[in-house]
C-alpha cells in the first residue's frame, strides 16, 4: 500500500538528482512512491532518471517533452498511487523523517493538508530558518489555514507541504507560471475542511548562485503581480470571511502589488511588456480604498500615478 507519492519534478537538475532522490528513499516511512517526471532536460537527467528507477523499484519515471514545474507536477498526481501527495524540487533534500511525520499528523487527525516550516540553504552564507522552530503541531479549519497563508504567517511553498489526493479534482497548479505556489496553495487549502501546520523544519530550500529562485526579471515581477491580484480577488469574493477580516487580509496582496509593480515598471523592455505593464498598472483602480498601505506603498502609489509606462 502507497501511504505517500512523491512527485519530483526534474528539469536539467543531473547534478543535484541522486542527493535528492536519496533523500526520499531514506525515509522512515517506507510504503512510498516517488514519480520522478522528467521533463524536457537537454543534460543527462533522463539517464539519471532511469537509472535511480533501476535500483529501487519504489521509483518510477514519467517524462514529458514540454518543460514546466506546474505542469510536470500536475502531470505527475495523474499517476500517483498514495493517498496523499507531496513535492520535491529535484536540487532540494528533506529530513529523514519528513514524510512519516506530516503523514501521522494527517491520519490522526483526517487532515486534508498539512503543512511546514523549511530551512533556506545558500552557497554563500550560512543556513537561514525563517519561522519558528518550536516544534507545536497547530491543527486548524481551512479557513485559518487560508488565512495564516495570504498573511505569509506560513510557507506558502507546495514542497512544504503534504496534501490528499483527492484535492486535485477541483485545484491544480497554473502552467507556464513562476510563483505557482504562491497563486495556489491558498486555493488547495480552501478545497479542503482540516489542515495543519508543522513549526518543524523538514525541507531543505537550496538557494544556489545562479538558480531560478535567485534571479529576477520582468517575467518573475508579472507572475508575482498576478499571484497578488489573483490572492486579492479571492480574499474579495470570498465567503470564508467577514468584511472586516477581508480588510486585513487583503493588506499584505496589496502591499506587495505596488513593491513589484515598481519594479515591473522599471525592467519593461518591449512594447509587449509595456502593454502588459500598463494593463497591470490599470488594475491599481481595483484596490479596496479601506485597505491600510505602509508609507512605501503608499509613496510608491504615488510614483506609479506619475510614470507613463
Amino acid at each position: 500500500m502507497v501511504k505517500v507519492s512523491v512527485i519530483v519534478p526534474v528539469h536539467n537538475t543531473e547534478s543535484y538528482l541522486r542527493d535528492c532522490v536519496a533523500s526520499i528513499m531514506s525515509q522512515t516511512l517506507q510504503d512510498i512512491e516517488v514519480v520522478l517526471v522528467e521533463n524536457a532536460s537537454t543534460d543527462n537527467s533522463l539517464a539519471v532518471c532511469h537509472e535511480l528507477a533501476g535500483e529501487d523499484d519504489r521509483i518510477r519515471v514519467l517524462h514529458l517533452d514540454q518543460g514546466g514545474l506546474s505542469l510536470a507536477r500536475n502531470e505527475g498526481v495523474k499517476i500517483a498511487e498514495g493517498d496523499y501527495v507531496a513535492f520535491i524540487d529535484s536540487d532540494d533534500t528533506i529530513a529523514p523523517d519528513m514524510l512519516e511525520s506530516l503523514y501521522s499528523v494527517a491520519v490522526e487527525h483526517g487532515l486534508d493538508l498539512v503543512n511546514s516550516n523549511f530551512l533556506r540553504r545558500y552557497d554563500d552564507k550560512p543556513d537561514k530558518y525563517v519561522y519558528p522552530e518550536t516544534g507545536e503541531v497547530k491543527i486548524m479549519s481551512s479557513k485559518d489555514f487560508v488565512a495564516m497563508n495570504l498573511e505569509e504567517a506560513i510557507p506558502v511553498g507546495a514542497c512544504m507541504m503534504l496534501f490528499r489526493k483527492e484535492l486535485f479534482k477541483t485545484v491544480q497548479f497554473p502552467v507556464n507560471r513562476y510563483f505557482e505556489d504562491r497563486a495556489s496553495t491558498y486555493k488547495f487549502a480552501a478545497a479542503g475542511e482540516r489542515t495543519a501546520h508543522v513549526y518543524k523544519s523538514f525541507y531543505y530550500y537550496y538557494q544556489r548562485k545562479g538558480s531560478i529562485c535567485r534571479a529576477s526579471g520582468w517575467n518573475k515581477y508579472r507572475d508575482w503581480i498576478l499571484a497578488d491580484l489573483e490572492r486579492l480577488d479571492f480574499v474579495k469574493n470570498s465567503e470564508m470571511f467577514t468584511e472586516k477580516e477581508k480588510v486585513r487580509l487583503a493588506t499584505k496582496p496589496v502591499n506587495s502589488y505596488f513593491r513589484k509593480m515598481r519594479h515591473l515598471v522599471s525592467t519593461a523592455r518591449t512594447e509587449e511588456e509595456r502593454t502588459q505593464t500598463k494593463e497591470l498598472l490599470g488594475r491599481m483602480a481595483e484596490i479596496p480604498g479601506d485597505c491600510p498601505l505602509s508609507m512605501r506603498s503608499r509613496l510608491i502609489r504615488g510614483w506609479l500615478k506619475l510614470k507613463r509606462v
